[in-house]
C-alpha cells in the first residue's frame, strides 16, 4: 500500500485544552511500528513568556508503559533534517518555549530508541497564570502488517 493512510497510526497523547501545569503526555506503544514521531502544538497564551515562565517539551521511554527514563542519548533522538541527531540534556529536554515568538508552532520529535513505550511530557517552569493552548500527537510509522 503506497498512500499514507494505511501506512500511519495516529494516537492523540494529550487532549488539545488550554494547560497552566506540568503535563504528561499519553505512553505510545510501539508495538507493530518501527517508528514513533510525537508532534507538539503550542497554541498562542497570553503570558509573557521568558527564561522564568517556560515550558520544557521532554522525551521519555519505558520498558513497560509505568516507569519513565529521560531520553539522554543524542542519537535516540531524531528532530532536524540537516542534523543526524539532536543533542537532549540529562532530563530528555529535546525542546524549550521560552519566547512568545515561539508560540502558536507546530514542533515534531522521533523518537528511535530501543524502548517499547515513549511520551513527551511538558514541564512548566513559573507562574503560567493564563496557560497556553498545547495538544499531542504520535505517529507511528512502518507498520509490521498493512493496512494500519
Amino acid at each position: 500500500m503506497r498512500d499514507l493512510f494505511s501506512n500511519l497510526a495516529l494516537q492523540q497523547t494529550l487532549s488539545p485544552a488550554v494547560y497552566t501545569a506540568d503535563q504528561n503526555g499519553a505512553a505510545v506503544d510501539r508495538k507493530g511500528f518501527d517508528a514513533i514521531l510525537h508532534v507538539v502544538n503550542v497554541g498562542i497564551t497570553a503570558d509573557t513568556l521568558s527564561g522564568s515562565v517556560k515550558i520544557d517539551f521532554k522525551l521519555q521511554e519505558s520498558d513497560d508503559g509505568a516507569t519513565w527514563n529521560a531520553v539522554t542519548r543524542a542519537y535516540d533522538v531524531k528532530q532536524s533534517t540537516t542534523a543526524p541527531y539532536v543533542a537532549v540534556d540529562a532530563n530528555g529536554t529535546f525542546l524549550t518555549v521560552d519566547d512568545n515568538a515561539e508560540d502558536d508552532a507546530v514542533y515534531k520529535v522521533g523518537y528511535i530508541g530501543n524502548k517499547r513505550y515513549s511520551r513527551v511530557v511538558a514541564d512548566y517552569t513559573g507562574t503560567h497564570t493564563n496557560g497556553i493552548e498545547l495538544s499531542m500527537t504520535a505517529v507511528k510509522g512502518y507498520p509490521a502488517s498493512q493496512p494500519v
